[in-house]
């Protein structure tokens, strides 16, 4: 042998139709892509995959999606101070069909 083979009997594979989708689910909200988001849900539905798992994947896909913005916040806070009422006010305007939370746009 090689040494390139694993001498290890190969474990059978969990990425499932259903598990690709619920990973598909995760990239779509880490993107912010609807299309895509609408699209595997729609797979995964037909593939039997419950909503309860899907909101697992988006949770999680969210939440890493969120810890580097969070990070980012606080650098920015740690250098020019935390958000204002004003400052919150001004950045409302930025973006029309969004709500603005703690100065930052969220979809709705």
């Amino acid at each position: 042998m090689d040494g390139t083979q694993n001498n290890c009997a190969a474990s059978p594979s969990i990425f499932t139709p259903q598990v690709a989708e619920l990973v598909a689910i995760g990239a779509a909200i880490a993107a912010n892509c609807e299309p895509c988001f609408k699209y595997h849900y729609d797979q995964a539905r037909k593939l039997g995959v419950s909503d309860l798992d899907m909101r697992y994947a988006v949770d999680l896909a969210q939440k890493v999606k969120d810890t580097p913005a969070r990070a980012m916040l606080n650098l920015a806070e740690r250098y020019i101070g935390p958000a204002t009422p004003d400052t919150t006010v001004a950045a409302r305007s930025c973006c029309p069909g969004h709500s603005v939370a703690g100065g930052d746009c969220e979809s709705l």
